[in-house]
């Protein structure tokens, strides 16, 4: 058996296969190479529990492991069974790429452009905004950028509007009305003109609707409608609803989505020609288009040059402000993507094979397999896994199933089956709401896939997970999980992360150690440090830990943290195994709640 001595890395930059599509919170993958180099030996079975992004899949079968990989989300195993596809032969789809574009062109060239002293320019994108109905004057407002006060409190675009005098328009009392172009972007040959959206646009955009329409009729296009449940996490954090956002289609823009079902329907007809294999990796392209011509772009001077960007959160963040990205460079950045991760797959010496059979892993027939369930909903065998190398989900970080329903009326056609949300291993910050998870669900959840993790994995052998919250809730509840399943501790290390990555709205928070903590536990017996009786005795243990005085700088924190959590593991693992074990349930969340570290890191962020 491969032993274990890791030396914590310089993480790398996503490679080609990683930029395939979207997905949320991905490792970095050389991390997990490394990982797999060290736990396992070619030949050897992995299971990834939380396949996710697909990073141990990838980075087990270029090593020459064969790997499981579960996920409750269909999103996640349509991504990876395309990340890991090499081609010799791309001839085909690349002329189905080329005709792809060339029928985009047909529904766009006459009327995404604007004129502008003489000069027509091809539209890059427009600056568009949600309005409202003024409740003084009753005009519609635009709430642009320069006419926001603060968060929610906006100017009348009217400038004679008494309100400007008196006052200030609160925007979740008005009534809302359609979103207003504004202007018009070419950013072609990084040369940007900007025309302020007139008269002559507006003639030019009704005609483009009209032809949009007819060929929808056309082509017996039915525009869907699907409905965003009004009892999800992401309802309550974004407040779609309270902004017009009621179905999945109001993601975009009337213009855009009638473009992007023309293309999908456009490319259902290859698929007969391309194959099954081929014909997914266009849909995976057009799937990537959909994150970056929704409604959640915007431009900002300080990120990406000024260009549109989306997904700047893991959240269906709205801004008011938004941009309508004109699909064919989308498109064309979507194709590159693709065509790049076959040619760097086939730069490297690996064949996946493919099953959706266990015993033909197990039996070296395959090297991949992919369930869209969990870990207890399969059927591999106990003590077939010669490791478990994953990324669980953290605590209320992310809300893994219901951002990604974003693509499900887009891609249901290519899942196995709808999501099961309700055994999601998440946690949500909102309570009060049907369906509403606390710390004690995530804990549950967490613990039925690690129990089942553990009857999997061969005696002796290893679990490795990255981990990182700021909230002691999660830390506790994914090793309470652990512990319970039989799991021991065996060793902690802190990971750095990305650089050209910590530049996302959601990594910015001041005080949070960017990067990861790489716990290892193996499938062994172990007397616990401790045996308790009661919830007060390990309260005031772990207390003794954390709640003192912390005196250290931004050089040596981490290494403070790695610490402190290296002495309270053993507590945790010791807790669970005798007052769990014995009692079942505990109440601790209320004392550990997500302010208890708040001095680890930033007490000025503590309720980000």
């Amino acid at each position: 058996m491969p032993s274990f001595t890791y030396t914590p890395i310089v993480a790398k930059a996503h490679t080609p296969p990683y930029k395939i599509h979207k997905y949320f919170a991905r490792r970095p993958h050389n991390v997990f190479n490394q990982l797999i180099e060290n736990f396992t030996s070619p030949g050897e079975v992995i299971l990834d529990p939380f396949c996710g992004g697909g990073v141990t899949i990838y980075e087990a079968v270029i090593q020459k492991r064969r790997v499981i990989g579960c996920d409750l989300n269909p999103l996640s195993i349509f991504i990876v069974r395309n990340m890991i596809k090499k081609s010799e032969e791309i001839s085909d789809l690349e002329d189905c790429f080329k005709e792809l574009r060339s029928y985009l062109e047909s529904l766009t060239k006459d009327y995404m452009f604007f004129e502008l002293d003489k000069q027509r320019y091809d539209l890059s994108w427009a600056e568009m905004a949600l309005t409202i109905k003024c409740p003084k004057c009753g005009r519609l407002s635009t709430l642009t950028n320069d006419l926001k006060i603060k968060n929610g409190k906006y100017h009348c675009l009217n400038k004679y509007c008494e309100l400007n005098k008196e006052g200030e328009i609160d925007i979740a009392l008005c009534e809302r009305a359609e979103p207003q172009y504004i202007s018009l972007v070419s950013a072609a040959n990084k040369k940007r003109i900007i025309k302020l959206y007139k008269e002559d646009d507006r003639i030019r955009f009704k005609a483009h609707m009209f032809f949009l329409k007819k060929e929808i009729i056309a082509n017996n296009i039915n525009i869907p409608r699907d409905l965003i449940p009004m009892d999800w996490d992401r309802q309550f954090e974004d407040g779609l609803a309270k902004k017009g956002i009621l179905y999945f289609q109001d993601f975009f823009t009337k213009r855009n989505l009638m473009i992007l079902l023309l293309l999908k329907n456009k490319i259902n007809s290859f698929k007969d020609k391309l194959g099954t294999e081929k014909y997914e990796l266009v849909r995976i392209m057009f799937s990537n288009i959909l994150k970056d011509c929704n409604i959640m772009s915007f431009t900002n001077a300080g990120w990406q040059s000024g260009s549109p960007t989306t997904w700047s959160k893991h959240a269906y963040w709205i801004p008011n402000q938004f941009c309508e990205v004109s699909i064919i460079p989308a498109f064309d950045k979507s194709v590159a993507r693709v065509l790049a991760s076959i040619n760097y797959n086939n730069s490297i010496d690996y064949t996946p094979v493919k099953t959706s059979s266990i015993d033909d892993l197990l039996n070296n027939k395959a090297n991949v397999l992919l369930y869209n369930a969990p870990v207890g909903h399969t059927d591999i065998p106990e003590n077939s896994i010669d490791a478990i190398i994953t990324d669980p989900p953290y605590g209320s970080n992310v809300q893994y199933l219901e951002l990604s329903h974003f693509w499900y009326p887009w891609n249901q056609d290519l899942y196995d089956r709808y999501p099961i949300f309700e055994i999601e291993a998440v946690a949500n910050r909102k309570k009060g709401f049907n369906g509403a998870k606390s710390q004690y669900d995530y804990e549950d959840n967490l613990h039925e896939v690690f129990k089942n993790a553990y009857r999997v994995l061969k005696p002796m052998r290893y679990l490795s997970l990255t981990f990182n919250n700021k909230d002691i809730c999660s830390w506790l509840a994914l090793l309470f999980s652990i512990f319970k399943a039989g799991f021991t501790y065996d060793n902690m290390y802190f990971q750095d992360g990305v650089k050209n990555y910590r530049q996302t709205a959601h990594t910015k928070a001041k005080g949070s150690p960017y990067g990861d903590f790489i716990y290892t536990f193996r499938k062994v017996a172990n007397n616990p440090v401790k045996i308790y009786k009661d919830e007060e005795d390990f309260i005031h243990d772990i207390d003794n830990i954390f709640l003192q005085k912390i005196d250290c700088n931004d050089k040596n924190r981490n290494e403070v943290i790695l610490q402190m959590f290296a002495d309270a593991i053993p507590l945790i693992d010791a807790f669970a195994k005798t007052y769990l074990r014995a009692n079942g349930t505990h109440h601790l969340y209320t004392h550990f709640n997500k302010k208890y570290l708040a001095k680890l890191y930033d007490s000025e962020n503590e309720d980000e």
